[in-house]
């Protein structure tokens, strides 16, 4: 489980202040939006397709 619920956070090696995205977890999605324009929207993700997502940065399949 996240460490923060239903509030938007910064990545923990955010450092530079630059464009990064913000992630909010509910009790039933994954919310993710660019942290410098919050307004522009918002991608929706459950906890099967984030947990999809996140195993595959982890495997390099996103590494360019």
């Amino acid at each position: 489980m996240p460490k923060k619920m239903n509030e938007w956070f910064l990545p923990s090696r955010t450092h530079n202040g630059g464009t990064c995205v913000e992630t909010k977890f509910t009790d039933d999605s994954v919310f993710v939006r660019n942290n410098l324009r919050p307004g522009a929207g918002t991608a929706e993700f459950t906890y099967e397709e984030w947990a999809i997502f996140v195993a595959g940065v982890k495997d390099g399949d996103y590494d360019l």
